[in-house]
């Protein structure tokens, strides 16, 4: 996906395991977990809400969220190759 198109990301940490959730435009949300070696990654749809949801859940289960807002200033930031 364009990361031009994303709209947030949560960074979810707990005993060294990380998940990373971004909600996209168009109500998509993907969630990758990597666990030592393994990662796994999947989208689906979902709006801010479900999210939200998701986000909160993962901090009731222990896990430390950082949560950056993304907007039209992601794209003027990103390094041009």
């Amino acid at each position: 996906m364009d990361i031009s198109k994303a709209k947030k990301v949560f960074e979810l940490e707990k005993e060294g395991k990380k998940v990373l959730v971004t909600l996209w435009e168009g109500d998509k949300i993907s969630s990758c977990v990597v666990d030592e070696a393994k990662q796994y990654c999947d989208t689906c749809q979902g709006d801010e809400g479900l999210c939200q949801e998701f986000v909160d859940y993962l901090k009731d289960k222990g896990y430390q969220a950082t949560e950056v807002e993304l907007g039209e200033q992601i794209d003027e930031s990103l390094p041009r190759f």
